[in-house]
């Protein structure tokens, strides 16, 4: 369940831009810890929100052999594309460990290569 919810999240909020389904896929309490920034559900929504009305569009490739799961907790590896008129996109991996709270995200741990925050697409998250 936990693999498709992570799936779901990417295709449904990410791929689409749509930020009114992030409390359909993450719990109040939640955290986020990505290249040493950390986030509560409040600022990751707003930062999110921000970026998804910019002329960004993403893509996501998923690692199968790498998926481990167990009752709340998932760890896998994604690829996720970004682009922007008039730029070449970037390709970002990220490896990420999820905890579930009441069925949706409550933690997340990820590190991203490259680093997600150093790029122009996301200057002002």
């Amino acid at each position: 369940m936990s693999i498709a919810l992570l799936r779901d999240m990417f295709d449904q909020m990410v791929v689409r831009k749509d930020a009114t389904v992030i409390e359909r896929f993450y719990d109040p309490s939640f955290e986020m810890h990505s290249n040493g920034i950390v986030q509560d559900y409040s600022a990751f929504a707003e930062s999110h929100r921000g970026v998804y009305a910019t002329d960004i569009s993403y893509s996501v490739e998923y690692d199968e052999d790498a998926w481990v799961e167990t009752a709340d907790k998932v760890a896998g590896r994604v690829w996720i594309t970004t682009s922007r008129p008039d730029e070449e996109p970037t390709r970002i991996e990220v490896v990420l460990i999820a905890v579930f709270t009441h069925g949706r995200i409550g933690r997340l741990w990820e590190t991203t290569w490259p680093s997600w925050n150093a790029l122009p697409a996301f200057e002002d998250y």
